[in-house]
């Protein structure tokens, strides 16, 4: 398989300061764990340039989405059959789940693969046969580590070989500030980021092409509260040739806010393209009285339609173009989803 990866972030050695806290191997979070968070403003920064010791990351002002909750649990990775070999399977609704095992002798946490849902082109999983390397015992301010991992990437029902590389950083500590005012000390926050790469070969639409899957993740923790991280800015890039780039994003606090978002977060999973198969005019649903952007390409990655300013849904007449499979790239509160629209 040919060998392209995406380097993203050179990293130079940093001088820190006394570890103020550490994590420990003791401090995860045993199968049927739990912790209630609350979805907050996914648009917001993720602060990453406020790193090292005696940091103030503050997140009091993020609005939420109206009781929008999130269940983050750990469960027992029997019950997903694509991770034969794993014990554990962390689940964050809506963003990702994490199949993974603690290593016998050092108890280093390692990752079997991962699976997530794409809107409307079903559901993507890596299985690694090359484990990735998640996060080691102790863990203090200053652990850092890369590792790289390759399995198998499936995607519309087809596997596909796939390689990339991990880069884990416990890159500051601090005082963490969310809403209510709620404050933490005594924090460590883990900076990760997982990149992916496969080449692609769709044979049931004769497609050969490549994806890049790159995943950041801001975990901020503190031993001694809870196993699972007190905040979580997680995003998901999924960059190929035919559909651009498509961003799932999830920003989850222990804290719920008190002020909402313009959107309202039940409509982040509501958009939509009828009639689908179309005979080249149809409808698109953003779900946002917000102004939203709309653009449509066909299969070779052709823009053949862009509009910056829908509220709520549009109708389009692509009558003109030839018949085939065209991807419906929406736009919402910084939020992409792309929904596959077939013209007869």
């Amino acid at each position: 398989m040919k060998k392209k990866l995406l380097t993203l972030l050179g990293f130079s050695a940093l001088t820190f300061g006394a570890f103020s806290q550490t994590w420990e191997f003791t401090n995860e979070p045993a199968i049927d764990a739990s912790r209630t968070m609350y979805l907050v403003d996914t648009t917001s920064a993720n602060l990453a340039s406020q790193s090292g010791a005696n940091q103030t990351w503050d997140f009091s002002l993020l609005a939420g989405y109206e009781e929008n909750m999130r269940e983050v649990s750990v469960s027992n990775a029997d019950e997903f059959p694509s991770f034969p070999d794993a014990t554990h399977m962390l689940l964050i609704p809506g963003f990702m789940n994490t199949a993974y095992v603690y290593a016998d002798g050092t108890n280093d946490k390692l990752a079997h693969g991962y699976q997530f849902e794409l809107p409307d082109l079903g559901e993507v999983t890596f299985v690694f046969d090359d484990l990735q390397k998640m996060m080691q015992f102790p863990t203090s301010l200053g652990t850092t580590f890369t590792d790289n991992m390759s399995g198998t990437f499936t995607i519309f029902d087809e596997d596909n070989d796939a390689e990339g590389q991990t880069w884990v950083t416990a890159d500051g500590s601090g005082t963490l500030i969310l809403a209510n005012d709620v404050t933490h000390t005594g924090v460590l926050r883990i900076h990760t980021i997982d990149t992916l790469y496969a080449d692609v070969v769709i044979t049931s639409l004769q497609i050969s092409t490549s994806a890049t899957i790159v995943r950041e993740t801001f975990d901020y923790i503190k031993p001694g509260t809870s196993s699972f991280p007190l905040f979580t800015h997680a995003t998901l890039k999924i960059l190929n040739p035919l559909i651009g780039q498509v961003k799932l994003a999830v920003v989850v606090s222990t804290e719920n806010p008190t002020t909402f978002v313009n959107i309202d977060a039940a409509n982040l999973d509501q958009a939509k393209v009828f009639p689908n198969p179309s005979n080249g005019t149809f409808t698109v649903v953003t779900g946002n009285a917000d102004a939203s952007s709309v653009s449509i390409l066909d299969i070779t990655g052709r823009l053949v339609f862009e509009n910056s300013s829908v509220t709520n849904q549009i109708q389009i007449d692509l009558s003109q173009e030839l018949p085939g499979i065209y991807f419906v790239h929406i736009v919402r509160a910084g939020i992409t989803t792309v929904e596959k629209v077939i013209m007869k």
